[in-house]
């Protein structure tokens, strides 16, 4: 399969227009690589189209190494002052992949790595602080995407594909799901392979991604996003779970779970078996702390971009007609499940019923 170029002027003027909603006179960094200067070069342009005002931060893998390895790490570890000062001038940030091989600086010191953090994370505090709204857009390279289930190319076209689509459409669909799912009194979860499980909201909030940092978002304090985006999610009642799941696929430790099959009890699961990858998920079990085993959010995949997983993350939790479940946290989006893990488990073509309607059936979405 052909590595494709995309229309990244197209895939830039959506990402400016809609999904950031950039408007005249606003100030928007630019921060990615010399690797991927064709994506925000484009970007650079579309900000301009829209009447603000783009900044570029480029960097380089010999760059970041030389940094990482040369500088005195008190120096490393030192605060910015001039980036503080200039984020009260900056409305929106559009950030992709800093380096090609984030391998390289594996052999980099542990205390050389926690000291530049230590400087980024300030950066990073004032950004939230400020309510800067904020996108990242991924940048597949062979490097990164090498242990995954399919091809680079492969991984490329699709990765693209979920990004370049219409936002509008994946919108309405995801305030349709979450409206059902938010006055839900119960959900049930059923699939050919023996999937029959239940659960609760209790009205928690039912949270939509779908791409587009609105006015209300950012009034709530959501100004952030990850493209592609693509799914409703919500952390259900934890002792609420109840029956039998089989998960089609499952990644982890850079190896695939197939046909995992657990029985939950009051948000517990317990291992009855799998296909493949029943060593993954016990030591992953065995490593991770907390409430490990907690069924901690449920989730509906909505991007029509993406036809098939592959063990890439960004991906695999969008893909349209599926669902997963999560174990583990879930404190950020509105649950009570503290651990030191959020593992995402997949099912495909489930038949999903809210209160006995569906929701979908056998992988097809019933909105109306």
């Amino acid at each position: 399969m052909s590595h494709d170029t995309p229309d990244f002027r197209r895939i830039a003027d959506k990402i400016v227009n809609t999904c950031m909603n950039i408007r005249p006179g606003e100030v928007v960094r630019l921060g990615g690589g010399v690797h991927n200067f064709s994506l925000l070069a484009a970007l650079a342009a579309a900000v301009r189209r829209a009447g603000a005002f783009p900044e570029l931060n480029v960097t380089s893998d010999e760059l970041q190494m030389e940094l990482m390895t040369t500088v005195p790490i008190e120096h490393l570890r030192t605060v910015p002052p001039h980036r503080l000062r200039w984020l009260e001038d900056v409305d929106a940030m559009i950030v992709t992949d800093s380096v090609a091989d984030p391998y390289r600086a594996a052999d980099v010191s542990e205390e050389r790595r926690r000291a530049a953090h230590a400087a980024a994370e300030a950066v990073e505090r004032k950004i939230f602080e400020r309510g800067v709204r904020w996108a990242y857009v991924a940048w597949p390279t062979p490097a990164t995407t090498k242990n995954l289930l399919v091809s680079f190319e492969e991984l490329w076209n699709m990765y693209w594909r979920a990004v370049d689509i219409e936002y509008s459409r994946l919108a309405a669909d995801a305030a349709l799901a979450a409206a059902r799912l938010q006055d839900a009194d119960e959900v049930r979860i059923v699939t050919e392979k023996g999937t029959d499980l239940t659960f609760r909201i209790g009205g928690r909030p039912v949270l939509v991604d779908d791409g587009v940092i609105s006015d209300d978002d950012v009034a709530h304090g959501d100004a952030a996003l990850t493209l592609p985006a693509g799914k409703v999610f919500v952390a259900p009642l934890e002792e609420s779970v109840q029956g039998r799941a089989v998960f089609d696929f499952a990644f982890r430790n850079e190896r695939p779970v197939y046909d995992l099959t657990l029985d939950i009890k009051d948000g517990r699961a317990r291992l009855v078996g799998a296909r493949e990858g029943v060593r993954e998920y016990r030591q992953t079990m065995d490593f991770a702390e907390g409430e490990k085993d907690r069924i901690g959010e449920f989730a509906v995949g909505l991007n029509p971009g993406v036809d098939r997983f592959t063990g890439y993350a960004l991906t695999d939790e969008k893909r349209r007609g599926t669902v997963h479940l999560a174990l583990g946290d879930n404190r950020l989006f509105g649950g009570d499940n503290p651990a030191t893990m959020h593992w995402d488990l997949f099912m495909e073509k489930p038949t999903v019923l809210v209160d006995g309607r569906p929701l979908m059936e056998a992988g097809e979405l019933r909105l109306d």
